[in-house]
This record gives C-alpha cells, sequence and structure tokens, in this order.
C-alpha cells in the first residue's frame, strides 16, 4: 500500500535540536549575536513544554512529571518513562533492569552537551530529558595535548565562531577578548570537543568562559 506522503528518513544533522539552528533550517532567518528569536519574529518550543503550557492553561495541572529517556550501553533495559519530578536516578535504573557492570559514567541529557552526574541518587528535575549510561571504555578520560592549530574545531562550529581561541583565551582568564569573539554565542553543542585530536575540554572551557561573562554583565548592570 502507498501512503498519500513521504515516510523517508530525515538526514541525519548535529547539532540541529537548538533554537538558532532550527530558526535557519526551518525558516532561513539567522538569529542576530547575543540576540533571542523573538527578534527575527520566532518563537520555539518543545513538545514538553507545549504539553505543560496546555496542562497548566487547561486543567490547572503544575508541572510535576516529565518523560525521561534512560539508554547507554550501561544500562540494562533502555526505556522512556514518565517520571515524577524528585524522583531518584536510582529508582529509574532500577525499573529498566540495573546498571550493567561496566557502567563507567551517568550523563545528564544527551551524550553531546549533557552534564555528568556524581551521584544515581541525585533527583529528576524539569530539565532532565534523558540518562545516558556510558560504560568504562565510553567514559574514559583522554590525556590533553597541545592545540596542534589543525582549525577542525573551527571548521565543526555550526555557529562560525573560533573554539581554539576562545578555550586559550578563558585558559588565560582574558575574559573581554573571549566575549570580543563572541563566546556568548556558543550553544556547547560539543562538536569542537569531539573533532580535537588533542583532547582539548573545549566545551568546558568556553562554558566557563561564558559564566564568568555574565557574571561581568550582572555586577555592571
Amino acid at each position: 500500500m502507498k501512503l498519500p506522503y513521504d515516510v523517508s528518513p530525515l538526514h541525519v544533522k548535529y547539532p540541529q535540536g537548538a533554537e538558532k539552528q532550527l530558526i535557519k533550517a526551518i525558516a532561513n532567518r539567522e538569529v542576530p549575536g547575543g540576540g533571542l528569536p523573538m527578534d527575527v519574529g520566532c518563537m520555539v518550543h518543545n513538545v514538553g513544554t507545549a504539553a505543560a503550557i496546555y496542562d497548566a492553561v487547561a486543567f490547572k495541572k503544575p508541572l510535576v512529571e516529565r518523560v525521561v529517556t534512560v539508554t547507554g550501553n550501561g544500562i540494562r533495559e533502555a526505556k522512556n518513562l514518565l517520571v515524577r519530578i524528585g524522583t531518584p536516578y536510582s529508582d529509574l535504573f532500577a525499573y529498566c533492569g540495573g546498571l550493567k557492570e561496566s557502567a563507567g559514567k551517568i550523563i545528564m541529557g544527551g551524550p553531546m552537551m549533557g552534564l555528568a552526574q556524581f551521584s544515581i541518587e541525585a533527583p529528576v528535575i524539569k530539565g532532565t530529558s534523558g540518562l545516558v549510561v556510558l560504560d568504562e571504555k565510553q567514559s574514559k578520560q583522554r590525556r590533553e595535548r597541545a592545540c596542534i592549530s589543525c582549525a577542525r574545531c573551527i571548521d565543526v562550529c555550526p555557529m562560525g565562531l573560533m573554539p581554539k581561541l576562545l578555550g586559550a583565551y578563558v585558559k588565560h582568564n582574558m575574559i573581554d577578548e573571549a566575549e570580543n569573539y563572541n563566546v556568548l554565542d556558543c550553544i556547547e553543542c560539543g562538536s569542537c570537543a569531539f573533532v580535537c585530536p588533542a583532547h582539548i575540554n573545549l566545551v568546558h572551557l568556553i562554558r566557563y568562559g561564558k559564566s564568568q561573562a555574565i557574571k561581568r554583565h550582572k555586577k555592571a548592570s
């Protein structure tokens, strides 16, 4: 039976979930540096936010639960779970058959942009979209080496930034210089760190630089 619509798979492209990438891909509009989607007449909400707004308006239901994806090579059975906010991760893992002996690192969020967690007793919060359990091989920390100026990080940056330069500025506490090179426009997608042959943790450096720049703006205001 031939369906009346195209069911061919979409092309894989990363990153594409951030606001600025979606707006460019769908509406062909570019959000200016330091700007917001509203500056180009757009507003972006994910499905979970839209559903929560509907529940709040139609049923006066507060945000008390959310869908959490539990996956990765370190979990016995991957599942999508509807979870009450405040539930410890350990309960989710137990419902998924438990952690494997090879489990090495737990990440809240995706494998590229997520944050490593210090305990399985940490609670589910409103921003917990997923838990990825990496095995020991995947989570092995590689030794950082000196930058060879290969420019791979620049080639893959979806925002057209210079991660190598931003990381160097932050390392030397040159926050003003990093801001002049648009450090605040970084979406922390992790592409630069992923392709870096020297294994420099560029995302960590840039994230720290952004936090310092924001602190300065708050003090000045």
